[in-house]
C-alpha cells in the first residue's frame, strides 16, 4: 500500500474564475457604449461655451438650447433607429413640415378657397393616419423594388416638397399657411403641444435646499453603484464600516444644513468642508462594511513613462494659468478674431488646461498599470492641481460664472477624485462577474440618475426672491422638452428591451441572416419608417401649434442634420450599431453650436464649420469605438 497521500485539489476563488465569466469592470463598459463620446463631447462643448459665452448655462440660455434640441432630437432619435435598421430616409425633413401645413388646410373654413374646414378633432387625427401611410410606402417600395432607401426616400422627399408648395397656393394662394387657432379644439390641443412653462412666475425659496440634497442624494447613489460594480465583496461584512457610513451620512445632511442656515462666505466654506468630511467618512465606511481590503498596494514609484505625461501635462496646465494671467483683460468691447478679449482668453486658457488634463489622465492610467500606490499618487497630484487652479480661477476671472459657480464644481471634482484614488488604494478590485451585483449596480444608477435630474429640473424651472431682485432675464421651457424627453426615453426601452429593438439590430446587421434565424425583416424595416414618419408628424404638430403659422419650406434639408446629430451620437452609417439616446446628445450638441456660436459673437456662419468638423470626428470615434465594442465581446 502506497503512503503518498493524493494533494486536495486548491479552493477556487473567485480570481480563479473561467476566464469566459472574467469581469469587465464598469468604466470598461463603460467605454464600449456607443453614445460615449457623445457625451463626452456633449459636456465639453458646453464647458467651452459657458467659458466664453456669458448667456450661455443661465437659465435663459438652457431654455433656449433645449427648445432648438427638442424638435431637432426628435427626429434624431425616430432616424437613429432608422439607421440602426441600416436604412435612411431624405424625406424626414420635408415631411415634418407638410403634416403641419396638412393639419392646418383641414381646419380651414370651406369658403376659404376650398379649405375642408374641420374640426382640430378630425384634423390631427388624419394627419397621422396621412404620415404613417407615408412611412408605410417608403418601407414597401424599399422592400418590394430593392432600391437602395436614400432613392426611394429621395423621391417622397420631392413629392412632399412639392405637395407643400402646390396645395399651399392651390387653397390659401401663398406658400404661409395659417393659422391654427381657427381650428375647433384649439383650447384643449394647445396646452398638449404648445404649453409653457414660465420660470419668473413659479417661485420656491427651498429651490436651492430641494436642488442641494437630490443631486448629493443621486451622485451618491450613483457612486455607490460604481463602488458594487468595482470593489471586491467581502467574504464577512466589517460592522464598524457600518457605523462609520451611518456617522458620515449623519455629518453630511449637516453640512447641508449649515450650508442652507446660514450666508455668506464663512458660512458657505463651512458648510462645504462638513459635507467634504462626511461624504468622504460614508463612502470610507461603506467600502469598509462591504468590500474586500487590498493586501498588496505596490510602491508608489512612477517610472519615466508616467513622469514624462505627467510633467507634460502638468506644464500645459500652467501655461494655460500663465496665458489667462497676461491676458487679463477688462475691455470686453475688444475683439482679437473672432473672439472678444475674454473670450479668447478664457479659450486659450480652457485649451492648455484640457490638453493638460489629458496627459494627466494617460499618466494615471500608465501609472495603474505599475501599481495601486502609484495611481494613487498621481491621481492625488491631479486633485491638488484641480484645487490650485480653482483658486486662480476665483482670483483671476473677470466673469461671474468662473468666480462663482466653476470654483465649487472644481474643488467638488477635486474632492471626487482624492476620495476614489485613496478608497482605490484600500480596496481590492472585482475580477468576476456577478449578476446580482450588476442588477443591484444598475437599479442604483437608474435612480441616482433620476434623482439628479429631479434635482436640476428644480433649479430650472423655479426662480427665487434674490433671483427676482437680481432682474435675471425670464426663461420660458416649453411643451416641446417634454415630449422630446418622453420620445427619446421610449425609443431607448424599445432599442434596449423590446423584441423590436433586437430586431432592428439584427435586420441592421444582416438582413439576410436575420430572416434565417425568423426575424421579420421586411415588417421591421417598414415599422421603422411609419416610426420616423410618425415622429415628423409629432414635430409638425409642434410646429404648427407654436407658430400657429407654417411656410411651405418648413423643413427641407433639415434631414441632413437629423442624420448629422444620429451619427455624432454614436450611429454608424452603416446600421446595426448605435443607439437612440445618443441621436438626442447628437441634437443638443448641435443645438449648443446653434446658440452658443452667437452667444460668443462670432458670425453664425461659424457654424457650418463647426458641424462639418463635428461630424468628421464623430465618425472617426464611432469606428473606434465599434472596432473596441467588438474585441471586447
Amino acid at each position: 500500500m502506497s503512503d503518498t497521500v493524493a494533494a486536495e485539489p486548491a479552493a477556487v476563488t473567485p480570481d480563479d474564475a473561467d476566464e469566459r465569466l472574467a469581469y469587465r469592470g464598469v468604466f470598461q463598459r463603460l467605454f464600449i457604449r456607443p453614445e460615449l463620446g457623445a457625451m463626452i463631447g456633449a459636456v465639453g462643448i458646453w464647458v467651452f461655451f459657458w467659458a466664453v459665452a456669458i448667456p450661455f448655462g443661465t437659465a435663459n440660455g438652457t431654455a433656449g438650447i433645449l427648445d432648438v434640441a427638442a424638435t431637432l432630437g426628435i427626429m434624431a432619435v425616430a432616424v437613429s433607429m432608422l439607421m440602426i435598421g441600416g436604412e435612411f430616409d431624405l424625406s424626414s425633413g420635408a415631411n415634418t413640415g407638410a403634416m403641419g401645413i396638412l393639419m392646418i388646410l383641414l381646419v380651414k373654413e370651406t369658403g376659404d378657397l376650398g379649405g375642408a374646414g374641420l374640426s382640430l378633432w378630425l384634423a390631427i387625427p388624419i394627419s397621422f393616419l396621412v404620415a404613417m401611410g407615408i412611412g408605410y410606402f417608403n418601407g414597401w417600395m424599399v422592400e418590394k423594388t430593392a432600391l437602395p432607401s436614400f432613392i426611394i426616400t429621395l423621391a417622397t422627399f420631392f413629392v412632399l416638397r412639392g405637395a407643400k408648395l402646390g396645395f399651399s397656393k392651390l387653397i390659401v394662394d401663398q406658400i404661409q399657411v395659417g393659422r391654427t387657432d381657427e381650428g375647433q379644439g384649439y383650447d384643449f390641443w394647445r396646452p398638449i403641444f404648445a404649453a409653457e412653462w414660465d420660470r419668473t412666475t413659479h417661485q420656491f425659496e427651498g429651490r436651492d435646499t430641494v436642488y442641494t440634497i437630490a443631486v448629493l442624494g443621486g451622485l451618491s447613489l450613483i457612486a455607490l453603484a460604481v463602488y458594487e460594480m468595482h470593489f471586491r465583496t467581502a467574504e464577512k461584512r466589517q460592522s464598524a464600516g457600518m457605523i462609520e457610513f451611518v456617522v458620515g451620512v449623519a455629518v453630511t445632511i449637516a453640512g447641508i444644513v449649515t450650508l442652507h442656515v446660514t450666508d455668506g462666505y464663512g458660512g458657505n466654506w463651512a458648510g462645504g468642508l462638513i459635507i467634504a468630511v462626511g461624504a468622504f467618512v460614508a463612502l470610507h465606511g461603506y467600502a469598509t462594511w462591504l468590500f474586500e481590503p487590498l493586501r498588496d498596494r505596490g510602491t508608489a514609484e512612477l517610472n519615466s513613462k508616467v513622469r514624462k505625461f505627467v510633467g507634460l501635462g502638468a506644464l500645459s496646465v500652467l501655461a494655460g494659468v500663465i496665458v489667462a494671467a497676461a491676458l487679463d483683460a477688462y475691455d470686453e468691447s475688444s475683439f482679437i478674431f473672432p473672439f472678444t478679449v475674454q473670450g479668447f482668453r478664457a479659450t486659450l486658457f480652457l485649451v492648455f488646461v484640457g490638453a493638460g488634463y489629458a496627459l494627466l489622465a494617460i499618466g494615471a492610467y500608465e501609472a495603474k498599470r505599475t501599481s495601486p500606490a502609484s495611481k494613487t499618487l498621481v491621481s492625488l497630484l491631479i486633485a491638488a492641481i484641480t484645487v490650485a487652479l480653482a483658486f486662480f480661477v476665483q482670483s483671476e476671472s473677470e466673469s461671474e460664472k468662473f468666480r462663482s459657480e466653476a470654483f465649487s464644481v472644481m474643488l467638488v471634482v477635486a474632492l471626487l477624485i482624492a476620495v476614489w484614488a485613496v478608497l482605490g488604494s484600500l480596496f481590492a478590485e472585482r475580477r468576476t462577474s456577478d449578476p446580482r451585483v450588476e442588477s443591484l449596480g444598475a437599479k442604483l444608477i437608474g435612480a441616482g440618475m433620476v434623482l439628479t435630474a429631479i434635482g436640476f429640473a428644480v433649479k430650472l424651472l423655479y426662480t427665487t426672491e434674490a433671483e427676482i431682485a437680481a432682474g435675471l432675464p425670464p426663461a420660458k421651457f416649453s411643451m416641446r422638452i417634454v415630449w422630446f424627453l418622453g420620445v427619446t426615453a421610449v425609443m431607448t426601452w424599445v432599442l434596449a428591451k423590446s423584441r423590436f429593438g433586437s430586431w432592428t439590430f439584427a435586420v441592421g446587421g444582416n438582413k439576410e441572416a436575420s430572416r434565417q434565424v425568423g426575424v421579420p425583416a421586411a415588417r421591421t424595416k417598414t415599422q421603422l419608417f411609419m416610426i420616423v414618419s410618425g415622429s415628423a408628424w409629432l414635430v409638425g404638430m409642434l410646429l404648427a401649434f407654436r407658430l400657429n403659422t407654417i411656410q411651405a419650406g418648413t423643413g427641407d434639408g433639415l434631414e441632413f442634420q437629423y442624420i448629422i446629430a444620429a451619427v455624432v451620437g454614436g450611429t454608424l452609417l452603416t446600421g446595426g450599431y448605435g443607439s437612440a439616446f445618443g441621436g438626442a446628445i447628437g441634437a443638443l450638441i448641435i443645438s449648443m453650436a446653434t446658440l452658443g456660436i452667437p452667444s460668443a459673437r462670432w458670425n453664425s456662419d461659424w457654424r457650418f464649420l463647426f458641424l462639418g468638423v463635428i461630424l468628421l470626428l464623430a465618425v472617426i470615434a464611432n469606428r473606434s469605438i465599434r472596432t473596441r465594442a467588438e474585441s471586447l465581446r
